[in-house]
């Protein structure tokens, strides 16, 4: 990911005094050890947590839905996220870097795999979201950007009950979590696209 020059033009988000720390952040890409720390010790709800073993959906191409439990990240706000708020949260699975890198080879060729693996971990692929390892992940983790689903709020909150939460994002690395979401979802579109109307 290309490093920012001035952050001054997202200062209602990235308030002036941790903007110095974000820059010597990004500076230090691969090493994303500053993204996450242990789950908030008292705010309990955060966006960006990453809870464990949570059932996950996408549709097939029969059009059938397939589910499996994942660890994922929590993509809504966190003012959304106390009770009675939502009905539903977002959630985005998490896979082992290393095992998706597995699957990967048999897909390409052992160069490619290398040039993949290296932009992956630089989090230049905008609908893998690569962090650092936690919490059983010993080669670091992806979140599947690109596979977001929603999952029941009383869902969420017994995972919260049952202590499923393992991670959350430092101050430094919610930032860089929203820059990433944000390249992901609303980046604007090549020129190549051409549209109608003015």
């Amino acid at each position: 990911m290309s490093e920012f020059g001035d952050f001054s033009r997202y200062s209602r988000i990235i308030p002036e005094e941790h903007q110095p720390a974000l820059r010597s952040s990004l500076k230090r890409i691969p090493d994303f050890s500053w993204l996450l720390a242990k789950p908030h010790p008292t705010e309990n709800r955060l966006q960006g947590d990453i809870l464990g073993d949570c059932p996950t959906v996408v549709i097939d191409d029969s059009g059938a839905p397939r589910t499996k439990q994942f660890p994922v990240m929590i993509l809504n706000n966190s003012c959304d996220l106390p009770d009675d708020r939502v009905d539903f949260v977002t959630a985005a699975p998490i896979v082992d870097f290393g095992k998706f890198l597995e699957f990967e080879k048999r897909r390409r060729s052992e160069s490619s795999l290398e040039g993949f693996a290296k932009a992956i971990r630089q989090n230049e692929k905008t609908e893998l979201f690569y962090l650092p390892k936690f919490a059983g992940f010993e080669h670091g983790a992806l979140v599947l950007l690109h596979l977001v689903c929603s999952v029941s709020a009383k869902m969420y909150r017994n995972l919260l009950s049952a202590g499923k939460r393992e991670a959350s994002f430092t101050q430094i690395g919610f930032y860089f979590m929203l820059i990433k979401l944000t390249t992901h979802l609303a980046r604007a579109e090549s020129t190549d696209v051409q549209r109608t109307g003015g």
